[in-house]
């Protein structure tokens, strides 16, 4: 009965996730849909371009929630409520600091951002910065609210996140705001969620504080799952780095090195391109902590991402298709016109993002199985894909070849690191993985 219960509380908790994220995605896709129909190619482009700096710089941001969450975790399995609270102040601290720092940066080099990035406003390079400072704040109350176990509040923060946006969004673009009230909103959504899970971290933790015994402070430098931790975290942030300007530098080198027209039409291929690439999302969630469970187990996991990367690419191939054989359709769906400059770019990019989307779920099974050696090639391409759009750019198209040559050389060497420890098995005779 108490597992059975366990399973219904898990199976009930994992529903909420499922749903919040589920929203939070289509929320986040309906704000792009009015956005492309409603802003004139040039100011979409511009905020595209914010979007992806944004995206860029809020990696490491992203890295810090997942540490957050295991250490309040431990904490609470220990009843260790004063831990938890003095933990999150600290972080929450830390991350104002880094915060501040990198608004003041963006503020005092607005005009070079402006001129980088060919955007006349410096009110929105501006808003940036102050989205960027709650950004960097979000991950310590919503790790938070993870690590505590409170998956209906944080289910109700990412929903009012999402909704903000999208809603507010709408109500400032047509009250002739344009990118400003574009970004607007997402700078009001960030603040009201943040200021909202911040009060309902603070009452859970001061209820669950109550009715807690006295335990002993915990010794955080004695701790080896900190350690462990901290190890875990340069792989996970090197590989989302590496991972976000593989899928979004290209954007951002099209907005400095092509006319505002051309790169807003570059941002509307881009768009049908990362609905592809974020196809797998679903497989990498159950398959990272299935081949985690095994590896340490020490069992077979090859045949886990032999069917994962199957799954995944069935999903890719059939948007490929779609976007072969419906191109102008999906434009105009897309932006309510028909701009006949975008189908072969988003041609490309369907074919691009679907190597990406697969490489993807190679390098969460490289993190899952501990195989970091992945982390070179991933770097080094990383570097070789900016440096060529850098010196060959002479059209939009010799861009997207680049990516892709680099995305397909990245997903082949990335398969072959996954199947040359179960290759070394086999030769040994080792029939049991499948």
């Amino acid at each position: 009965m108490i597992l059975l219960k366990w399973k219904d509380e898990f199976f009930k908790n994992t529903g909420l996730m499922f749903i919040g994220i589920g929203l939070f995605n289509l929320f986040n896709l309906l704000y792009h849909f009015f956005m492309v129909r409603h802003l004139a190619p040039v100011d979409y482009g511009q905020l595209n371009a914010l979007m992806a700096l944004f995206m860029l710089i809020t990696v490491p941001a992203n890295t810090v929630q997942t540490t957050i969450t295991k250490f309040v975790s431990v904490f609470q399995a220990k009843s260790q409520h004063r831990q938890t609270r003095d933990f999150l102040k600290h972080f929450l601290l830390v991350m104002m600091a880094v915060a501040l720092f990198f608004f003041l940066a963006i503020a005092l080099g607005s005009s070079l951002l402006s001129s980088f990035l060919q955007i006349s406003s410096r009110g929105v390079i501006l808003l940036t910065g102050v989205i960027l400072f709650f950004a960097m704040i979000a991950p310590i109350p919503w790790g938070g609210l993870q690590g505590l176990q409170k998956f209906g509040l944080l289910t109700v923060n990412l929903l009012l996140n999402g909704g903000l946006k999208l809603f507010v969004g709408i109500l400032l673009v047509v009250g002739g705001w344009g990118v400003l009230g574009a970004m607007g909103s997402i700078a009001i959504a960030y603040f009201v969620t943040i200021f909202l899970s911040l009060i309902l971290i603070g009452f859970s933790m001061r209820k669950e504080g109550e009715e807690a015994h006295p335990q002993p402070p915990l010794i955080l430098d004695d701790s080896s799952s900190l350690s462990e931790a901290y190890r875990f975290f340069f792989p996970v942030g090197m590989t989302l780095l590496c991972f976000m300007i593989l899928t979004q530098i290209d954007l951002i080198l099209v907005k400095h090195l092509f006319t505002p027209i051309e790169a807003g039409y570059y941002s509307i291929a881009q768009m049908v391109g990362k609905i592809i690439l974020f196809l797998p999302l679903p497989v990498v969630m159950v398959m990272f902590p299935k081949v985690s469970l095994l590896d340490a187990q020490n069992k077979g996991t090859f045949p886990v991402l032999i069917r994962s990367l199957m799954v995944a690419g069935s999903f890719c191939v059939m948007g490929i298709l779609i976007s072969h054989l419906f191109t102008d359709r999906i434009a105009q769906l897309l932006t309510g016109k028909v701009y006949p400059e975008c189908g072969p770019l988003i041609r490309f990019f369907s074919i691009n993002m679907t190597f990406f989307s697969l490489t993807f779920i190679l390098l969460y099974y490289h993190l899952a199985t501990r195989q970091n050696i992945f982390l070179y090639p991933l770097s080094l391409l990383t570097i070789i894909q900016v440096g060529a759009i850098a010196l060959f750019h002479e059209t939009m198209i010799q861009i997207l070849f680049i990516v892709g040559v680099i995305a397909f050389c990245l997903l082949g060497i990335n398969f072959y690191l996954a199947y040359r420890p179960y290759s070394g098995k086999k030769r040994k005779g080792d029939r049991s993985l499948f």
